[in-house]
């Protein structure tokens, strides 16, 4: 699936605090209901699940050119029956600066289901 993320202006702060060698990196994964369009003024996800975040798998992967893209791979398992139409990154396992966000139609969940997100931030060269 493909889905078109946001990355939101505390996004753009993390990047530049992570090349002046400041910040944590923005790996941690979380899910909600809402189904608000991503915007780049997103703080936060519009409708967070009870869910715990998740510490994702960062990586460099390529997607047009070498090394362009910064990737992070994640599961949650649900807790509940609920339909997920969000998914944000973050950049603490609690509270933290929401970099990216993005929704989809929604995937009905019940207890015990997982979805594993494979978020990337793919430099624009147009």
């Amino acid at each position: 699936m493909a889905y078109i993320s946001t990355v939101t202006n505390k996004g753009l702060e993390i990047i530049n605090n992570r090349i002046k060698g400041d910040g944590t990196a923005p790996k941690y994964v979380a899910w909600g209901t809402g189904v608000t369009e991503a915007a780049v003024t997103n703080t936060a996800l519009v409708t967070p699940s009870a869910e715990a975040r998740t510490a994702g798998t960062e990586t460099i992967a390529t997607t047009t050119t070498t090394n362009d893209t910064y990737q992070v791979v994640g599961s949650i398992t649900s807790l509940s029956s609920q339909a997920i139409t969000e998914v944000g990154l973050f950049d603490a396992l609690t509270v933290g600066n929401c970099f990216m966000r993005a929704n989809f139609a929604a995937l009905n969940l019940v207890a015990g289901d997982s979805i594993e997100f494979t978020i990337k931030c793919v430099g624009d060269q147009a």
